[in-house]
């Protein structure tokens, strides 16, 4: 739990909001990679198209499902007040987080396949080509599942923040015993205040993790989480173009 907070908490800070007057992040271009043609019959080239195009066709997939994941994240309201809103929308965020890592693994396990062949193959240059253009595309697999790994981290911080609520039950309890709904969000209780000359409480304490009503709300983080996101994009896409740019190396001799 520990290391999903600390890993929301960085998508905070990395998607801060855009200076004012920064243009909003545009569009990506059409990825170049595509999957590979038939090519010459041979088990040696079977098995590298095979595999490169499962992770090909699974890396250009997940694009997609970042796209939705940015969409989603920016036009969801988790914080309408209706309980089953926020349910709702956490879950199909959830959703979209499993289904990025699940791909993105697989795809990587394709690309192993595709290191594993180049290592067993005897002309150096073919598989030098060949493991450049694995690494490539693994990069972009890596930076996909990066993107589900915080994704999940941005959602175990809310289910956190949620637990550490008083429900209305335990607020009024706070209120009976400390004089305050939640003593925990930096308010000191009644008998452990101190006041100035004028009248006003000096030693609030720090608010604990969860509990700082000064933090912005889910819907505003998953907003910041959006940019983050998208600002990945380009980095992802260089990967794959950059990996496109190989496949003629790769399949030589094919």
């Amino acid at each position: 739990m520990l290391q999903h907070i600390i890993a929301a908490a960085a998508i905070t800070v990395a998607a801060m909001p855009l200076p004012a007057g920064t243009p909003a992040p545009q569009a990506s271009p059409t990825p170049l990679l595509k999957t590979i043609a038939t090519v010459r019959a041979s088990a040696r080239c079977a098995a590298i198209i095979t595999h490169a195009n499962s992770a090909i066709s699974t890396a250009l997939s997940n694009d997609q499902v970042i796209g939705q994941t940015i969409t989603t994240l920016r036009f969801t309201n988790l914080d309408d007040g209706n309980p089953l809103h926020r349910n709702n929308g956490l879950k199909a965020l959830g959703d979209l987080a499993k289904n990025l890592m699940q791909s993105a693994r697989s795809g990587d396990d394709e690309v192993k396949r595709l290191r594993k062949i180049a290592a067993e193959t005897k002309d150096p240059d073919e598989a030098k080509a060949l493991k450049e253009f694995a690494d490539l595309l693994g990069g972009a697999l890596w930076s996909q599942q990066k993107v589900a790994r915080d994704l999940n981290g941005f959602l175990a911080y809310q289910d956190f923040r949620d637990m550490a609520q008083f429900d209305e039950d335990g607020q009024k309890m706070n209120q009976a015993e400390f004089g305050v709904n939640d003593p925990l969000s930096g308010e000191m209780p009644r008998d452990m205040r101190h006041y100035n000359a004028v009248g006003q409480v000096v030693n609030n304490g720090k608010p604990h993790l969860g509990h700082d009503p000064s933090e912005p709300n889910a819907t505003q983080q998953a907003k910041w989480a959006a940019d983050d996101f998208q600002n990945r994009i380009p980095i992802i896409m260089k990967d794959e173009n950059a990996a496109a740019g190989k496949v003629d190396g790769a399949i030589q001799g094919c």
